[in-house]
């Protein structure tokens, strides 16, 4: 049996910023998708409250979760049917991003998954997260895709950051971001494992990343996502978004 809870929590930035996640939980066909708008700059001294990045990330998920309705059935192997999902997904925001004439192009990060057949499939692109929890131990089964470019961002210009590292597989450094580029695609990552001995998995975006590192796995196994505080910080001021998946049985 598959209990799920999740919760996001609008940022608390000392300006008015809008939550730019996503996410949807289909309880019934078991499918989970988490998205992570791209922050913006501001406009005049102002952030954009009508956030192009919160409505890529709104798109893109809605689009992705269709192909999965709609595909599911057809795809012997689950991680082509993910892989194809964000594909989807990201070429709808292709469509959206089109005429968009600012600096960089609105995209976001993200996570997908499913479960069949007592096994876990997933697909990410960026650096949402994603951790499985048994008794003993917390596992990561994601990879940041934006470390090294952390470590070294000092050494480049945010122009070249979003339009010359982002995207582009061979620069050492890069990153994949979801904003319609067809260049994306080679920064999707997929894979599975079985979910037997598996007790949880946890889904987030990276402003709860602080806050599950802190804690030890009996603490995550009996978090109470409901019950998280949305005027808490949680270690970050970003936007944060988790989905808690109880596995039983």
């Amino acid at each position: 049996m598959i209990i799920t809870t999740s919760k996001s929590i609008k940022n608390c930035k000392p300006f008015n910023k809008p939550n730019e996640d996503y996410y949807i939980t289909d309880i019934k066909n078991n499918y989970f998708i988490l998205t992570d708008g791209v922050s913006r700059d501001k406009e005049n001294g102002v952030y954009p409250l009508n956030s192009p990045s919160r409505k890529v990330s709104e798109v893109f998920s809605n689009y992705a979760h269709h192909f999965l309705c709609k595909n599911a059935l057809q795809y012997s192997d689950k991680e082509m049917l993910l892989f194809n999902a964000m594909k989807y997904g990201n070429q709808k925001i292709s469509l959206l991003n089109e005429n968009y004439n600012g600096d960089f192009l609105p995209g976001t990060v993200g996570i997908i998954a499913i479960i069949i057949n007592n096994s876990f499939y997933y697909a990410y692109i960026g650096d949402c997260f994603g951790v499985k929890i048994s008794r003993s131990y917390k596992e990561y089964f994601t990879f940041p895709q934006t470390s090294l470019i952390h470590k070294h961002i000092k050494e480049f210009s945010a122009t070249e950051i979003r339009n010359h590292i982002c995207n582009n597989i061979n620069h050492p450094y890069s990153y994949g971001v979801l904003n319609g580029s067809e260049e994306a695609e080679n920064f999707i990552v997929t894979g599975s494992f079985d979910l037997k001995g598996v007790k949880c998995i946890l889904l987030f975006s990276d402003g709860f990343e602080n806050y599950i590192n802190s804690k030890e796995t009996d603490e995550l196994l009996s978090m109470d996502v409901l019950k998280l505080k949305t005027e808490s910080d949680y270690l970050s001021d970003d936007d944060k978004t988790i989905i808690k998946i109880l596995v039983k049985g």
